[in-house]
């Protein structure tokens, strides 16, 4: 029997803008679908051994245009939608769920201009019902967050999601002006209806999703197409003469459709088709989870064909009723079977083996057309003449053939008038669920605290047991909104391990998805860290004219630390300190940063902190000594550059010029490069570099006394780490 969903605690966003998730407690702040941190693996994510399902059966309300969600624990409608926009062709008879626990239906009254069409509803567990204005009310038209899961789009990004409440509240669908003729839910008032996808088979019936999340379907005309796990079109189209009824993908990725001239089953690997005879069947469709085989149903005949996954014919036999057409197969070796619209009143029950146990009688239950295995083992079964679905427990009933229990009926869930269920299909995801897609998923919510805030870096697996065996992988992705509701709006990105990329907004959803191999073999989420692009350091920098023994004239940025613009300017000026005094005329000194501001944007390569001192003219006088210079200019930066290992480091660089120099009148050429020139007091030095692994000072000249310190063009520029990041730059986050 299949693992139920737990019922989802609402997963409060994680408080922080460097959120460290490796223990068990910390992967419990978020939501998982398919995989856990079980016992022996702690503090680590991997994929669940038997994979489990959303807890809904997702009723096609054929006759009233609509699909019916019921959760299968309780029983509770907890909604309805339109199955097309107002002037399209509803009359939906199949369901089949995505991986994401999402609704695709099929709408086989629409047949305008030779396409069919397909319809999505989305999933969303958790939220409080309120009104438009975020007030609570039990009987609000929206939902507001925290959700324990969403797919629904808040597309007017108010902050709230408009959806049904249950049965009989249906949102309307207006088709405005013909917008959504040929696709699109733009004027779908309720937001969980997230796709109406146009395709190429007419009057569509199979819908059936494969290890991609990729929808395949199948119309009337025998024309089956495949659509992107967004619901756009692939390219992929063929017609091989039969098919377009009840369908499914096996578990090697195989598609059958029914019905029509023949049972399809066509390789995707190969793009190769055939079309088998009756003998193989011609009506409903199932798979068995252990084994792969498939079964599928006569019309008529009481009989049920057991199909190799080559199509070899392994057996049929009978199972209670001249009549069939839904199948499903549970993974305890049982063989469901509905026993038709033509008044029947039984669900078939035999093993995989081929013995009959029984019939399942259905009190209050006729026309039992479609039949699905729940998340708790259990069967439903939609009867198209009395308006109603029905549960059964299989290890309930008398005893039947084989010594297995029959089966009986413990729930019965009304759908209201003129509801007319068909649904020969998947309409509880068991097939995708426990066969077709060995993968799940991790996702958590993180909140910064500020609206506009830029994202940095999702890095994971940093840990030991972190790991990815051949054939499987972990793929991470993230969104953002400046709303927890309007998360579901946004698109997901994928996001490369510690490469940084800029997203805004105070919310981000970071999603996992892990996927098996062909062999089972699981991939290990040892860690995920989620950061903004808040740098683990800033740059510094200053620029000062003129440093006469601790005397300054002219300094840009005085404090240094961090780096802003500054420019400060000084006509002339006299100083007097020991024994040198100082005449200088048209000082400048200049800091600029780009950008001005490193808060809440991830480094870049056009990031830099720059200082520059100028001085026109310059006399140094000391008893009988003269120094001359011309035009002085000294300049300083630090830049951030492309490292070796692929992100970002610091780059730093100093240089300075003098125009001319004379020293009691005579002419010194001086270039770029340092010089060193002995004093009777000191030494004059030009052109001085000192870089370290986190600055550059750069000194135009210096005179240096035993008394008396001249600087005279100096620019600084630095990179400092933050409080508690050791080693930190304004070039990592």
């Amino acid at each position: 029997m299949l693992a139920a969903l737990a019922a989802p605690a609402l997963a409060v966003p994680t408080p922080g803008t460097d959120a460290l998730y490796t223990l068990d407690a910390d992967f419990d702040r978020g939501t998982a679908q398919n995989v856990n941190h079980n016992a022996p693996n702690n503090d680590q994510l991997q994929l669940d051994r038997s994979t489990v399902f959303f807890p809904y059966v997702n009723v096609a309300a054929s006759a009233r245009g609509t699909m019916v969600r019921i959760d299968v624990n309780t029983g509770q409608i907890v909604g309805e939608w339109v199955s097309a926009p107002d002037g399209r062709g509803r009359n939906p008879s199949r369901t089949t769920v995505d991986k994401f626990g999402s609704t695709w239906l099929s709408n086989r009254n629409e047949g305008d201009g030779g396409r069919g069409s397909v319809t999505r509803i989305a999933v969303i567990q958790g939220g409080t019902r309120v009104n438009a204005d975020g007030s609570a009310n039990p009987n609000g038209d929206y939902l507001k967050g925290p959700f324990a899961y969403n797919k629904c789009v808040d597309r007017n990004q108010d902050g709230l999601i408009a959806t049904s409440r249950g049965l009989g509240d249906i949102r309307s669908w207006t088709n405005a002006g013909g917008a959504d003729n040929n696709g699109g839910v733009t004027t779908a008032a309720d937001e969980c209806i997230i796709n109406y996808s146009r395709v190429t088979g007419s009057n569509t019936r199979t819908v059936a999703v494969d290890a991609q999340n990729r929808l395949w379907t199948g119309g009337q005309d025998l024309d089956h197409e495949l659509l992107d796990a967004d619901g756009a079109a692939t390219g992929t189209q063929f017609n091989v003469g039969c098919g377009g009824y009840g369908g499914l993908i096996d578990k090697a990725g195989t598609l059958w459709s029914a019905r029509n001239f023949g049972l399809l089953r066509y390789d995707p690997a190969t793009a190769t088709g055939a079309c088998l005879d009756a003998t193989h069947g011609d009506y409903g469709l199932g798979m068995d989870p252990v084994t792969g085989e498939i079964w599928h149903t006569n019309f008529g005949g009481n009989r049920v064909a057991k199909l190799a996954p080559d199509g070899t014919v392994l057996g049929a036999f009978a199972h209670g009723s001249q009549n069939a057409q839904g199948v499903a197969v549970d993974s305890d070796g049982n063989v469901w079977v509905a026993h038709s619209l033509n008044g029947a009143t039984t669900v078939g029950h035999l093993r995989t083996d081929g013995t009959y146990v029984g019939n399942v009688p259905l009190p209050g239950g006729v026309g039992p057309t479609g039949v699905a295995i729940d998340s708790n083992g259990k069967v439903w079964v939609t009867n198209i003449s009395t308006n109603n679905a029905q549960r059964i427990d299989p290890d309930a009933g008398p005893v039947g053939g084989g010594g297995h229990p029959v089966g009986a009926v413990d729930l019965t869930v009304d759908l209201g008038a003129g509801a007319g269920p068909y649904n020969y299909s998947d309409m509880t995801g068991s097939v995708l669920g426990e066969i077709t897609a060995p993968q799940g998923t991790w996702s958590v919510v993180q909140d910064s605290g500020q609206a506009g805030q830029t994202w940095g870096t999702v890095t994971w697996n940093t840990e030991a047991q972190g790991s990815v065996p051949p054939g499987t992988s972990i793929t991470v992705e993230a969104r953002t909104s400046n709303t927890e509701a309007g998360l579901a709006g946004e698109t997901f990105t994928a996001v490369a391990n510690g490469v940084t990329f800029a997203k805004t907004g105070r919310f981000i959803e970071v999603r996992a998805t892990l996927t098996a191999n062909a062999a089972g073999d699981s991939p290990v989420l040892s860690d995920v860290r989620i950061r903004t692009s808040e740098r683990t350091g800033v740059f510094s920098c200053q620029a000062t004219a003129l440093n006469l023994a601790g005397i300054i004239s002219t300094r840009a940025n005085p404090p240094d630390v961090p780096c802003v613009d500054d420019h400060e300017t000084l006509a002339n000026v006299q100083l007097n300190a020991g024994i040198l005094t100082v005449r200088a005329t048209a000082l400048d000194a200049r800091t600029d940063q780009t950008p001005d501001d490193l808060t809440g944007t991830p480094p870049s390569t056009s990031d830099l902190a720059t200082a520059r001192a100028r001085i026109e003219q310059t006399r140094v006088t000391s008893g009988l000594l003269t120094i001359e210079l011309g035009v002085i200019e000294s300049n300083a930066s630090v830049t951030c550059v492309a490292g070796p290992g692929g992100g970002l480091v610091p780059q730093f660089a100093g240089s300075s010029t003098i125009a001319h120099l004379r020293i009691n009148g005579v002419t010194v050429n001086v270039g770029s490069a340092p010089l060193t020139i002995p004093l009777l007091i000191g030494s004059l030095r030009l052109n001085s570099t000192t870089t370290t692994a986190t600055s550059v000072v750069q000194q135009a000249v210096v005179v240096d006394t035993l008394l008396t310190d001249l600087v005279i063009g100096e620019a600084k520029a630095n990179v400092e780490a933050k409080p508690g990041q050791p080693g930190g730059s304004p070039c990592q986050v």
